[in-house]
């Protein structure tokens, strides 16, 4: 199960470094408008270190670590969802 967790990951970041490499080549060329996509590009990196600390985490737990928990996938609820509502605006 690990294994799978971990590869979907790295599939993940390989496409985010993919994306990465594309916006750094549109904002290399003189004149380019590097300051436009310098947010994204910021965001598509936080993405990858997050990516690659949650690798981390992943080879790090102990075999079978989840394993026996609650299946997420079907939660009853009619959209899917196993996140009751929440309100954030203390408003």
């Amino acid at each position: 199960m690990a294994e799978r967790d971990v590869e979907a990951l790295r599939t993940a970041r390989e496409n985010f470094v993919r994306k990465r490499r594309i916006m750094a080549e549109q904002m290399a060329p003189p004149g380019a408008a590097a300051s436009h996509f310098a947010p994204s590009f910021v965001d598509l990196q936080a993405a990858i270190e997050a990516i690659d600390r949650a690798i981390l985490d992943e080879e790090g737990l102990p075999h079978g670590y989840g394993a026996n928990g609650a299946d997420l996938t079907d939660s009853g609820s009619e959209d899917g969802s196993n996140v009751e509502h929440v309100d954030f605006d203390p408003a």
